[in-house]
């Protein structure tokens, strides 16, 4: 697996719904943030499939040509006002031993998209980025 380094910010304009850590672990949330990140991509000519639940948070899958993608949404410290998040993509056994393409440049593409998106955002608030 291949990732991109963590954004951290803050925001009040992604509201929890009713029962949604019951698809992840118990107080994870980032449905709202998910679902308005992958509209955004979408709005950039970035392939965003529809958001589902991960164990971890919430993932938007992305295409970037034969390549795939996963933006990954999540809260901080069980605070619903304080959000992280990431890329990565997944290399495979056979990827791996046939020495196939890591797929840095999807994951490059995917996350500087993302990254504007936030960073020119107004309800987005102190956009740090973790390497």
């Amino acid at each position: 697996m291949k990732q991109s380094p963590l954004l951290h910010f803050e925001s009040t304009a992604f509201a929890i719904r009713p029962g949604e850590d019951e698809r992840t672990n118990p107080k994870l949330y980032g449905e709202a943030l998910a679902t308005w990140l992958a509209e955004q991509l979408r709005g950039r000519d970035l392939h965003a499939g529809e958001v589902f639940a991960e164990d971890f948070g919430w993932c938007v899958p992305v295409a970037v040509g034969p390549k795939g993608v996963h933006v990954i949404c999540v809260n901080e410290d069980e605070r619903t006002d304080r959000w992280q998040v990431s890329c990565f993509v997944e290399r495979g056994f056979v990827d791996a031993l046939l020495r196939r393409s890591d797929d840095t440049d999807a994951l490059t593409t995917v996350f500087v998209v993302v990254k504007d998106c936030l960073s020119n955002a107004p309800e987005v608030r102190g956009l740090i980025e973790e390497v």
